[in-house]
């Protein structure tokens, strides 16, 4: 019997392996010493997903003038050792972010929720002075900070996204933070909002795409020159209206093989602004819009994008040089005495740019393009932007050679010269040469 026992068992044994291939994929086979088998299941997968990304950017500029550091962005000066250019080693525009996604179309919701969180270090500086010193130390900055719920093609967003004005983006490495013609062209920002919008996006064929948002009303304070009251609750003339800005997009693309050929896009923005007058503590308020539309056309190995607005009034904080706004007139008896607003115009706007690239995809890479924007001078006289530094029209040329060395790294040599027309009639210009490397994660 003891041996009919040994041979059972060294049956079981050997049948054992067989049984275990049996088994799903998530359960796990134990076998005790009296060969009593324990079947135990295996922790499920989490249905939460999260997947990093980023890339790391190193910019090596060289400055021909004075002006923004990474960026042409011409400054006023008098001559001399004040109008000597500079050079700048900068990784600031390094980003990294994260995408959690749950599907939750099991639950209750029958969605599919996602979120995105996505930082840089464009955020300012550890001092004051943008000193050597200082400017080596960069402060983290948000950009991103969403949530979405899917539903098919429909797709409800709320949190901080860029705004759906000017979403086209020239390509570039040595502007990614601060987009190539920000300058003079390609508005730029980001805001808290609740966005919902719908997609159709086959692989082959007409795609859509439409979006709405309800957006935090956020503009340049220092477009009240110093008239408006400064208030913790008043962050501007945006958010003291107590209206949310609006903003929309309409997006037709066409496809052949995932590839999209051509896109063509439309889009505006509405904003309610409120002035203050500190004398007769009375509300001014006056309405900014901007309408404006872009296109992308992707024909063999050439490449082209482009985009026009024209605005009244629209002030996007994020955006440097912008010459939109709103001109504020106002008097005093006395230099102590309150403002009196008399007038607030919403200065008119015509803007745009447009970029060209040649050459194989993910290969090489040359590019050429150029952006402006401006306002009539007439529109700020008598106001108290009537002074010598207010930006009145900016423009902005610039070419480069991108290479990329497989799938995830990088580089290029690129120049750009910006040139800003002032209120007084000055006019100065900037040039800026460019090595830059990008390693995308």
């Amino acid at each position: 019997m003891r041996r009919i026992s040994v041979l059972g068992a060294a049956a079981l044994l050997a049948v054992l392996p067989a049984a275990a291939s049996a088994q799903a994929s998530n359960q796990e086979v134990v076998v005790k010493e009296n060969t009593t088998v324990v079947v135990k299941e295996a922790p499920k997968p989490s249905p939460v997903t999260s997947t990093p990304f980023g890339f790391f950017v190193f910019n090596a500029f060289f400055n021909d003038s004075p002006g923004n550091r990474n960026y042409p962005l011409p400054a006023r000066c008098t001559g001399g050792a004040s109008c000597e250019g500079n050079v700048l080693l900068d990784v600031r525009q390094t980003r990294l972010g994260s995408r959690l996604v749950f599907d939750d179309t099991a639950g209750w919701t029958k969605a599919k929720l996602s979120a995105v969180v996505a930082i840089d270090f464009q955020g300012g500086y550890t001092s004051t002075a943008a000193s050597s010193v200082g400017f080596y130390n960069p402060t983290l900055r948000l950009r991103l900070a969403y949530a979405d719920a899917n539903w098919g093609g429909f797709t409800l967003r709320i949190g901080q996204d860029d705004q759906l004005v000017s979403l086209l983006r020239p390509v570039t490495i040595a502007y990614i933070a601060n987009p190539l013609f920000q300058f003079a062209g390609t508005l730029n920002g980001r805001a808290p909002m609740i966005a919902a919008r719908y997609d159709i996006n086959p692989k082959d064929g007409i795609g859509f795409n439409a979006q709405v948002a309800a957006v935090n009303p956020q503009d340049n304070t220092a477009g009240d020159a110093t008239i408006s009251p400064s208030a913790a609750v008043d962050l501007g003339a945006g958010n003291r209206s107590r209206v949310p800005a609006f903003e929309g997009r309409v997006a037709v693309a066409y496809k052949t093989g995932g590839k999209r050929m051509l896109e063509l896009a439309g889009w505006g923005g509405f904003q309610k602004n409120r002035f203050v007058s500190p004398a007769t503590d009375t509300n001014v308020d006056v309405n900014s819009y901007i309408f404006g539309g872009d296109m992308q056309l992707n024909i063999w190995m050439v490449n082209v994008l482009g985009s026009i607005y024209s605005a009244k009034g629209w002030d996007q904080p994020g955006s440097l040089g912008a010459s939109q706004g709103i001109a504020i007139s106002a008097t005093r008896p006395t230099p102590t005495s309150p403002w009196t607003i008399t007038n607030a115009n919403a200065v008119p706007a015509l803007g745009g740019w447009f970029q060209v690239l040649v050459g194989p995809d993910n290969l090489v890479k040359a590019y050429g393009g150029w952006g402006g924007t401006q306002s009539p001078f007439n529109a700020y006289t008598g106001s108290l932007l009537a002074v010598a530094g207010t930006r009145v029209q900016n423009f902005q040329w610039a070419a480069g050679l991108i290479g990329y060395a497989g799938k995830n790294w990088r580089f290029s040599a690129e120049y750009s010269r910006a040139t800003s027309f002032f209120y007084n009639g000055d006019n100065y210009s900037q040039g800026q040469f460019s090595l830059n490397s990008q390693l995308v994660f």
